[in-house]
């Protein structure tokens, strides 16, 4: 089943219009009929599913025939804070943090990120990052869309407060992830929030900043990982652990 992302929607509705871009992938890239099963969600976990009533000029129309909330969502919060990191591989982290369950990827800077984030971009970026979220979740069946931002580092150790916190940094020498993941651990109704290093990886300031601030630091193997596989490796391992990957 196609599906679309449709923000505005309403759950009581009886059909769903498609516009704009999404009009265009449907009638242009995949070609679709009247009769043709679809879905429509808005990112924030309501998907409306249904046939293709009609398709016109400036819309097509979805007739509902079913309704859920939430689905292909996991019951684990995963935050990943993530330094920022060169050319595309912020469009790579975010579209596979996204298929594996992340509800937020927030990319900080700090003394060793390598690139800089330009004001005047940051905006066009967000956007870019954005669409990369909807398209993964359009792809994986995934009907929330991931937060994404842009926070300073001491921003980023202030975005969640509860659940477990864990520091993936190469600096820790003693305690590895499959150890801290199979400690007794604090509720997680407050969901795991993640903090992975840039390419240059985390001072040892900031990760003392980061331990007093509630994150343990552990080790994700004997292994120098790039920045977007040390990402990407623990958001799995936690989610196998702790979520719903088995």
């Amino acid at each position: 089943m196609r599906r679309f992302f449709i923000e505005d929607m309403d759950e009581r509705s009886a059909s769903v219009r498609v516009t704009g871009e999404e009009l265009k992938h449907l009638k242009k890239v995949l070609r679709l009929r009247p009769g043709s099963p679809a879905a429509a969600f808005d990112g924030r976990g309501l998907e409306l599913t249904g046939i293709i009533e009609s398709v016109g000029a400036d819309c097509a129309i979805i007739r509902v025939e079913g309704r859920s909330f939430g689905a292909g969502e996991s019951p684990l919060g995963i935050t990943l804070v993530q330094g920022l990191v060169k050319g595309s591989r912020p469009e790579l982290i975010v579209q596979k943090a996204t298929e594996l369950g992340v509800r937020g990827v927030h990319f900080y800077s700090s003394g060793r990120t390598i690139p800089v984030l330009r004001e005047e971009r940051s905006g066009n970026r967000l956007a870019r990052l954005r669409r990369v979220a909807v398209e993964a979740a359009k792809q994986c069946g995934r009907t929330r869309v991931p937060l994404i931002s842009f926070p300073g580092f001491d921003e980023a150790l202030s975005l969640h407060e509860g659940g477990l916190k864990l520091l993936f940094w190469e600096g820790e020498r003693s305690r590895t992830v499959k150890e801290a993941l199979r400690a007794p651990l604090p509720p997680l109704s407050g969901g795991v929030v993640m903090l992975a290093g840039p390419e240059g990886g985390l001072s040892a300031e900031d990760a003392a900043k980061a331990a007093g601030r509630g994150f343990t630091a552990v080790s994700l193997g004997p292994r120098v990982l790039r920045a977007e596989t040390a990402a990407l490796a623990a958001v799995s391992i936690v989610q196998y652990e702790l979520g719903d990957m088995s």
